[in-house]
């Protein structure tokens, strides 16, 4: 589990015995070499340990035993139950304050809001819809019950399949900052709102703390990414992207794409067309998929992973982590965007909501070599 290549350390038996009691204790007596020691437990199965430090414990042991935990699953070590630490209630409960996040859409907006809850049960709220590179769209302020905290984020997508996601409360703050920054970058008046904010959302960290999906551990082995990435392209059933979509304009060069390969007036043979759209869809996948748009794409799939991971679990998150290595790997010679079935399904399903919307069959614009300038008659064609 661990890069480093030198022999392992020697520990103290208490140390590699630890507990769920101890454990915690341990990893932070073993200091720079508690991601060994947390080796240790997992080649030991010594999932308790295992399992107290990945909730409890901090910084680099917490994310070696997060990586631990999805090792001893792949074992299939049977993994305890967390156990449960009782505490003393103050005397007076202290106000709360909450990070959450909704996961962006195709084109990369989501809403970040920040929520304190007084002792009363009322809650303040900064709701900031933003893009990470375009900046900010709205800033919406509440103060609410939380009945009607979670009315307002229901009401947000209804019928999307997954709502707001708890999160570090420093990294939400630095996302919204981070747009805000954006947005004066390119020169923007900032929407009304953020005066009112204020006491919610600054004191944002000067640096961005760690992505939360980072701190879970989830990392493959390049041939395990590519392995489980073979069955992406059913990704696009999960909630958070089953609405993503490429562009209206990389649809359009498509379709035109596919026109400029049939005759005018022809009627083409059973089949042509539907291979013309899947041979076109390979090409539209590599165009469309630079360098840049899978960077962005990266970054949204990240914050998508996290709400998923809240829902659904590990597993799913895992296949997400797959496919998000092996689209990071992608270059135009080798390992082609269209090669991945989770990118090349982007085009398959707008070709196929198109196919829908239009009753079943597609409207492919033709080139008319009989009308001046060679201008396009939109020819029906049957869908695939």
């Amino acid at each position: 589990m661990s890069k480093n290549k030198q022999p392992a350390p020697s520990f103290e038996d208490r140390l590699l015995r630890a507990t769920a009691e101890t454990a915690v204790a341990a990893a932070r007596e073993a200091g720079v070499r508690a991601e060994q020691l947390i080796d240790a437990w997992v080649a030991a199965a010594n999932a308790e340990a295992v399992l107290e430090v990945s909730e409890r414990g901090e910084g680099v042991a917490r994310k070696a035993a997060r990586r631990g935990l999805n090792i001893l699953r792949a074992r299939r070590v049977a993994i305890p139950k967390l156990r449960r630490v009782a505490a003393l209630s103050p005397e007076k409960a202290a106000e709360v304050v909450e990070g959450w996040m909704m996961a962006p859409d195709s084109t990369g907006m989501q809403l970040f809001a920040v929520t304190s809850r007084a002792p009363s049960g009322r809650y303040r709220a900064a709701f900031v819809f933003l893009h990470a590179t375009q900046g900010v769209a709205r800033v919406d302020n509440a103060t609410m019950s939380q009945t009607q905290l979670k009315e307002y984020f229901a009401k947000l997508l209804p019928g999307a399949g997954y709502g707001p996601t708890p999160v570090p409360l420093d990294w939400a703050r630095f996302r919204i900052a981070d747009a805000r920054r954006a947005h004066k970058a390119r020169g923007l008046p900032e929407p009304l709102g953020f005066t009112t904010a204020a006491p919610l959302i600054e004191a944002a960290p000067d640096t961005s703390p760690t992505h939360p999906f980072d701190e879970e551990g989830f990392e493959l082995a390049d041939e395990d990414a590519i392995e489980l990435a073979k069955g992406s392209g059913a990704l696009h059933n999960v909630p958070e992207f089953r609405n993503w979509l490429p562009s209206n304009a990389a649809m359009q060069e498509l379709l035109v794409k596919v026109g400029e390969k049939l005759n005018p007036g022809e009627t083409p043979e059973p089949g042509v067309v539907t291979d013309h759209l899947r041979a076109e869809a390979d090409a539209a996948t590599d165009r469309y998929f630079t360098p840049d748009v899978r960077d962005e794409l990266l970054r949204s799939m990240k914050d998508a992973a996290l709400s998923a991971l809240a829902r659904d679990g590990e597993q799913r998150a895992l296949e997400i982590a797959a496919v998000m290595k092996v689209i990071a790997q992608c270059g135009l010679v080798t390992n082609p965007p269209r090669e991945v079935p989770f990118l090349k399904a982007f085009f398959d399903k707008a070709v196929a909501l198109m196919i829908a919307q239009g009753g079943g069959r597609l409207r492919i614009p033709v080139a008319n070599p009989a009308l001046s300038g060679g201008e396009p008659a939109f020819a029906p064609a049957q869908g695939a």
